[in-house]
């Protein structure tokens, strides 16, 4: 089963595992990175697929794929009680935006990332983009709109998941647009602010990784 196309390893984005990741791909292998909470880390995540794939020897890299499952309201549920406890105007201003702020600078990064010289010679051997997939799309805050993250990260090339509720919600009252291009400047003064606050935003998925 594993080398068939509809098969893919499930790999944690933690430090130990990044190194993981590109030897799997290496040997042709199809790899789910999963549990990604910051930007740096998929930045990571993307440099050990690129890497595996160049280091591969298949002539044909058609047949290995990735998919990157980057978490979007758990990253709120961290930011949010962080803004809560410095408790300022300026720091609550910021509440349940920080999540979307960062997918929209997360689908800029895959952008650059899966363009230019080194992407075009990968291209050129059949290699596939690694797939954007937003998880944990369901609001966990009920005084936000149901559909919110799922509203805010359509883009062209990316996968949502989300469970059969947030589905009905979004068939009922739910807006199709394309979000991930819009308000990139904002959503890096949104991504600035929270960081001026000495919030950092690598250690966000650390109360989700405790058991990994």
């Amino acid at each position: 089963m594993v080398g068939s196309p509809c098969v893919y390893m499930k790999i944690p984005a933690t430090d130990e595992s990044i190194s993981s990741m590109k030897e799997v791909i290496s040997l042709g292998i199809s790899v789910n990175a999963t549990l990604i909470f910051c930007l740096p880390k998929y930045e990571a995540v993307i440099d050990a697929y690129l890497d595996g794939l160049e280091s591969c020897g298949m002539t044909d890299l058609s047949k290995v794929s990735s998919a990157a499952a980057f978490y979007i309201s758990r990253v709120d549920v961290t930011l949010d009680k962080k803004l809560e406890q410095i408790g300022t105007t300026e720091a609550l201003d910021l509440k349940g935006k920080g999540a979307v702020a960062q997918a929209v600078l997360a689908y800029q990064l895959y952008q650059k990332k899966f363009s230019g010289p080194r992407w075009e010679r990968l291209e050129n051997r059949g290699a596939k983009k690694q797939r954007l997939m937003w998880a944990s799309t369901n609001v966990k805050n009920p005084s936000y709109l149901d559909t919110f993250y799922v509203n805010s990260v359509i883009g062209r090339d990316t996968i949502s998941t989300f469970s059969v509720q947030a589905l009905h919600a979004f068939m009922d009252h739910g807006i199709l647009s394309r979000m991930l291009d819009a308000k990139v400047s904002e959503a890096q003064d949104i991504y600035n602010e929270i960081e001026k606050l000495g919030i950092d935003w690598s250690s966000v998925g650390s109360p989700f990784l405790k058991h990994v």
